[in-house]
């Protein structure tokens, strides 16, 4: 009983409510789904895996990984108390844009792609790959909706959108800037 309220309460602080759950009032649904893909990633045994995979290979995979955790423990660090889980920006939010905030918009996504790249490579299989590319579509997709929320609260956010990266300079995809 302990545990449930502390856990209620835990998510009522980042603004998720039993309605918003049920409504995606605040865009619960892409956490969710972000949430389901990655357990997923890390639970699902690899299939057609390939036989050989250099060492050399696995240790990049790592350090990849590595880095992206590094990278999501210092962008949630930089935004403190603007941290939130959901695209919908808190009401209390101050525009942030230093540190990894300075290189990139969506920092903790990109770090949640690195991670996922990490990952993928180290499973070398056809099921994580296209569990990344299912995880990169539904931040895309969160990051562009916490865009449009961020541009109606902050009104320096136009011109941070058109000179800083979104994700990944110079891919497309992970960057609309163009």
């Amino acid at each position: 009983m302990i545990y449930r309220k502390m856990s209620y309460k835990f998510l009522k602080s980042f603004g998720i409510t039993k309605d918003g759950i049920l409504h995606n009032k605040k865009g619960e649904w892409y956490l969710y789904a972000q949430i389901v893909v990655i357990m997923t990633q890390l639970l699902t045994p690899p299939r057609h895996q390939l036989e050989y995979l250099p060492i050399s290979i696995k240790i990049i995979a790592l350090l990849i990984l590595i880095l992206g955790a590094y990278r999501a423990i210092l962008s949630i660090r930089y935004l403190g108390p603007n941290f939130s889980p959901l695209p919908e920006p808190r009401e209390s939010t101050v525009f942030v844009t230093e540190g990894p905030y300075k290189y990139c918009r969506h920092p903790i996504y990109q770090s949640i792609i690195l991670m996922s790249i990490g990952l993928t490579l180290f499973r070398a299989s056809l099921t994580h790959l296209i569990l990344f590319i299912i995880l990169g579509i539904i931040l895309v997709s969160k990051a562009k909706l916490e865009e449009k929320k961020l541009k109606l609260i902050c009104s320096q956010y136009s011109k941070y959108l058109l000179k800083t990266p979104a994700i990944f300079k110079g891919i497309s995809f992970f960057d609309w800037r163009h």
